[in-house]
């Protein structure tokens, strides 16, 4: 048995139907696909916060919906895409206070 069998699959079943967990899930994979057309289309910066924001939703969704069922793969890359997104926003805010 996994640490996410374990502890955060009963947790999140407690609060968390499987139609709103598929749901958060295709909502993620929304955010995923608009910010990847907007990037892709000249339409947001991907050195700007927006385009890491609608990653970090996207990343968000699908961690639920991984975690709901017990998706150990899908997880870890939705976990490393938030942490990637998260750190480029940071990045982009501590260059901006730099150059203040």
């Amino acid at each position: 048995m996994s640490c996410i069998e374990l502890l955060a699959v009963p947790i999140l079943k407690a609060f968390v139907s499987e139609s709103v967990s598929s749901f958060v899930g295709w909502l993620g994979t929304g955010f995923y696909l608009l910010a990847y057309l907007l990037v892709s289309f000249n339409k947001v910066k991907a050195n700007k916060p927006a385009y890491h924001i609608l990653n970090i939703l996207g990343a968000v969704g699908l961690i639920v919906h991984a975690v709901y069922m017990n998706d150990g793969p899908n997880l870890i890359c939705n976990l490393a895409w938030l942490s990637i997104a998260v750190i480029a926003i940071l990045a982009i805010f501590f260059r901006k206070t730099k150059q203040n």
